[in-house]
């Protein structure tokens, strides 16, 4: 120890003032000095002295390809975690900005989900208009029967798009009814962060509200079954046609592939029961479903709320489904 130091003093007093001094270790395990770091050592750990031979400069062993990717990958995930907070930061300002309250966010809620019926309601009205339709259509069509006379391609053509009409529209009320649950969704986390956000404990006005949303009886959500597999669906389809016949007290007057409707309700006592084959959009598999109308009390009713079609709706999957 004593001779290494005795060199260093002895290298360095050699040196003009601006010179530089390193010192590393050889591939035998020896401590080296020089003036001038050799080609072998540039990549190892070394230490650059200065006159006084004290360390003034550290430089570690060159990184492994491994160590820089894997450097680069926390690097990487640090940064995405960044962006996230900062993401949600910005999130937050935003809900604070906009809600004064835990009401005004359930107010908001309430207000996109009102929108939505009332475009279900619109839906339902133009639904009913389309089976009026199809019964002139079919009720002509018996008439030429009748007659011994052909049903008129024109007349065929009306009969096939309104039944076209009918399931595109009962498509779209599903879409809207999922839409809706996207809403409730958004909305229970916007009021769960603003909670926290805010340190407030729920108030019971806001719970009785949430827990009032939760119970909403979107009836036709209930009566869909979505198929694994067109042989399945081929099978449930049967059973749901056959269902629908059991329970409407209306006639049939259209059953085909795809949908099978009763007569719309002309009484208080009346059942009118669509069941719907839909073809799925691009990804999604088919879905078979029921609806059940009855004679509207009021002009903003959507389905049924009778107890017997209640019961109706509510056993229609288990027994398609054969539970």
């Amino acid at each position: 120890m004593h001779i290494h130091v005795f060199l260093v003093l002895l290298i360095v007093i050699s040196q003009p003032v601006s010179a530089k001094l390193y010192k590393w270790v050889d591939e035998d395990g020896n401590v080296q000095y020089s003036d001038k770091l050799p080609p072998s050592a540039v990549k190892k750990p070394h230490e650059k002295l200065d006159k006084r031979g004290l360390i003034i400069d550290k430089t570690g062993r060159a990184k492994t390809p491994e160590e820089i990717a894997e450097e680069a990958r926390v690097r990487k995930l640090r940064e995405e975690t960044q962006r996230q907070i900062d993401e949600q930061k910005a999130r937050d300002r935003v809900l604070l900005n906009t809600y004064r309250s835990e009401d005004d966010i359930i107010l908001a809620r309430d207000g996109k989900l009102a929108t939505i019926d009332s475009q279900i309601r619109i839906t339902y009205t133009n639904i009913t208009r389309l089976k009026e339709r199809l019964s002139n259509y079919k009720r002509k069509a018996a008439n030429l029967e009748r007659k011994g006379k052909h049903i008129p391609k024109q007349m065929q053509t009306g009969i096939d798009n309104t039944r076209k009409e009918i399931n595109d529209s009962y498509a779209s009320i599903l879409r809207q009814e999922k839409d809706k649950d996207t809403i409730r969704k958004k909305y229970a986390n916007d009021l769960q962060r603003f909670r926290k956000l805010s340190k407030l404990k729920a108030d019971t006005h806001a719970e009785m509200l949430s827990e009032k949303e939760k119970k909403t009886d979107d009836a036709i959500v209930k009566t869909v079954i979505r198929c694994k597999n067109e042989e399945q669906c081929d099978k449930l389809w049967i059973r749901a046609k056959a269902y629908a016949k059991k329970y409407a007290t209306t006639l049939v007057y259209v059953d085909s592939d795809s949908i099978f409707i009763t007569q719309p309700p002309r009484t208080n006592e009346d059942l009118s029961i669509t069941a719907s084959r839909l073809q799925p959009q691009k990804g999604e598999r088919e879905i078979i479903f029921m609806d059940i109308q009855c004679k509207k009390v009021l002009a903003t009713d959507t389905w049924c709320k009778r107890p017997e079609a209640i019961k109706i709706r509510e056993n229609f999957r288990s027994v398609v489904l054969g539970k």
